[in-house]
């Protein structure tokens, strides 16, 4: 019944607020153009428009984000399928099958299952969150300080683990340097200053908005630079897309599309892994299960399913643990977790009891974005195409301006405008040295939480770090914590023995 309670409530909002519906729709096309030109991308898009909706309603400037996260992810297949170049990273799987099809001549029939499966995936994936999401939030009021600082070493962990397979001493080094940015500021327990430099403005710590733009969007940019001059040239066109695919298009892609969208849904609950996992994932098991395995790779229409219906249902996933434990699912919730911020809200369980209607609108928000972007991508296809030719020399120092101003609004301070540089020329560094931005940022999103919740559990077992035992759900936790750091290692010997085995 609660959850029928909450979404009348964002009805409620939505049928008294109707411009919400405009920004609603402008968010997934803003979202769209960003996630189908391929040097730009859904966080960087969440990114910039974040600082502009703190004039708005809570509700209706939530909802405009989550329009943009659905548009920027969903929009990434058209370059991945035209250009073979992934619009986002979400789409880099889609260029596997997508792209051969185009050059068979299918550019529209790949087109149209992509979109169809994307919009499947998020609107399951939306039921999902409707319905996980508020009894994981009720689970999530009985955590204390020691089931919270568990699940923070356990979301590192998996990040080290899942996202830094090849090299996870990078991503314990890009953790670290997360936390430490989260640790400048005034300790909170003993009031002791640290790592301010003397400079009195570092002693409320680094705003988290001005760090996420600076590592997801200035980062971006200056990576981008050598693209400045690149103009990208279409070698196929399509008309607009059918309203549902042709007859005998979608036939058989029943089990694959439901199969990728649930591994969609678990690898987004799971903290920071993100789209590129998941379509990497389903797309493996559609190879595995397909009578032709030997199609995949050249123009087979299962793995485009499998691709696009995973990545778009990571963000109903991802939005579960965002909402309910503050702990981003992804790259863009990372950025999300700002938005609730910047109109003075916290997510966590306690969300669901004093703010029902903007997780109200949420939902209903999420689920209408997929709708919305399924007509715009259907019905804009060709404009959508032309964005793809836009020259990106003109594009950048516009961008890199609305990220100033973005950043200066927030707090009406320069500062802040210092700290976007900072950390946007720390982010290109890392990028260019190997380094997962996903491991900077939750390092640092989850370093309050992790030293907040685990000083105050210390303090409150009187020094007794032996009372975590008598806490089933934090033991619980700690063990997968451990499995997940102990994972590369245990790989790569099996995969040492294999070698060892076919060897001899």
């Amino acid at each position: 019944m609660e959850v029928f309670e909450t979404l009348s409530l964002g009805v409620s909002f939505l049928i008294e607020n109707p411009i919400t519906f405009v920004y609603l729709s402008a968010g997934v096309f803003f979202g769209m153009v960003f996630g189908a030109i391929p040097v730009l991308s859904a966080a960087l898009a969440v990114s910039l428009i974040l600082p502009f909706t703190y004039t708005m309603a809570p509700g209706a400037g939530l909802a405009t984000l989550v329009g943009i996260y659905v548009g920027g992810i969903s929009g990434g297949l058209i370059s991945a399928i035209l250009l073979n170049i992934p619009g986002t990273v979400a789409s880099m799987v889609t260029c596997f099958d997508g792209s051969p099809m185009a050059r068979q001549g299918k550019a529209r029939e790949a087109l149209a299952l992509g979109t169809f499966s994307s919009v499947v995936g998020g609107i399951i994936s939306g039921f999902a969150l409707i319905i996980i999401a508020p009894q994981l939030a009720k689970i999530a009021l009985k955590f204390g300080p020691w089931e919270y600082l568990a699940l923070g070493i356990m979301g590192l962990s998996i990040v080290v683990s899942l996202i830094s397979t090849t090299d996870p001493i990078k991503g314990v080094i890009g953790c670290t340097i997360g936390v430490m940015l989260g640790n400048v500021g005034i300790d909170p327990i003993t009031n002791v200053q640290r790592y301010t430099f003397g400079m009195w403005q570092l002693g409320a710590g680094l705003n988290s908005l001005p760090v996420l733009i600076g590592v997801f969007a200035l980062s971006e940019i200056l990576s981008q630079v050598s693209n400045l001059n690149k103009r990208l040239e279409l070698a196929y066109k399509t008309k607009k897309l059918p309203l549902i695919p042709e007859k005998g298009l979608f036939k058989g892609q029943f089990v694959n599309v439901i199969r990728s969208t649930i591994i969609g849904i678990l690898i987004g609950i799971l903290p920071g892994i993100g789209q590129s996992t998941s379509s990497m994932l389903s797309y493996d098991q559609a190879k595995r299960t397909s009578k032709t395995p030997e199609m995949f790779g050249h123009g087979c229409p299962d793995g485009v399913v499998a691709s696009e219906a995973a990545n778009n249902a990571v963000c109903g996933g991802a939005l579960i643990p965002m909402l309910t434990m503050g702990i981003p699912g992804d790259t863009v919730t990372n950025i999300l977790l700002g938005g609730f911020v910047v109109h003075g809200l916290q997510p966590g369980p306690l969300l669901f009891q004093a703010n029902k209607d903007v997780v109200g609108t949420v939902f209903l928000g999420y689920l209408i974005a997929n709708i919305i972007m399924y007509i715009m991508i259907i019905k804009l296809m060709p404009l959508f195409i032309s964005c793809l030719t836009l020259p990106i020399k003109y594009m950048f120092p516009v961008l890199m301006a609305l990220c100033a101003i973005g950043c200066f609004t927030l707090n009406n301070r320069v500062f802040d405008i210092w700290v976007l540089f900072f950390t946007g020329v720390l982010g290109y560094l890392l990028v260019k040295n190997g380094f997962r931005l996903q491991t900077m940022t939750l390092g640092f999103v989850l370093s309050r939480i992790i030293e907040t919740n685990g000083r105050t559990a210390i303090l409150g077992a009187n020094g007794n770090v032996f009372e975590v035992f008598t806490r089933p759900i934090a033991v619980v936790l700690f063990i997968v914590a451990a499995v997940m750091m102990c994972w590369p290692v245990i790989k790569a010997r099996r995969e040492a023995k294999a070698a060892a085995d076919n060897a001899g």
